[in-house]
């Protein structure tokens, strides 16, 4: 579910356009799932699969940490980066 975030420093509707398009990452062309992997890589760094599956499915946040063995503040940098990263197009 969509929630407006204050803290990742990007603006509501701008949030909604990054939440939604990357929700639709199993739905994109592959060229467009690639861009979302590499920014996932330039922006969470060793932990770019938990930065992704964060992204692109609804499976909460303490769930990915327990399963990569990440902490929620780090897994919280991370969404940051890739939300204020995030390409003006996809």
């Amino acid at each position: 579910m969509f929630r407006y975030r204050p803290g990742l420093g990007v603006s509501y509707a701008r949030q909604g356009y990054i939440y939604f398009a990357s929700l639709l990452y199993r739905e994109l062309p592959e060229r467009r799932r690639e861009k979302l992997r590499q920014l996932c890589r330039q922006t969470g760094g060793a932990y770019w699969e938990a930065l992704l599956e964060y992204v692109t499915t609804d499976a909460s946040a303490e769930r990915i940490c327990q399963k990569h063995f990440i902490s929620r503040s780090t897994l919280s940098r991370a969404a940051r980066r890739y939300y204020q990263a995030f390409p003006k197009r996809l």
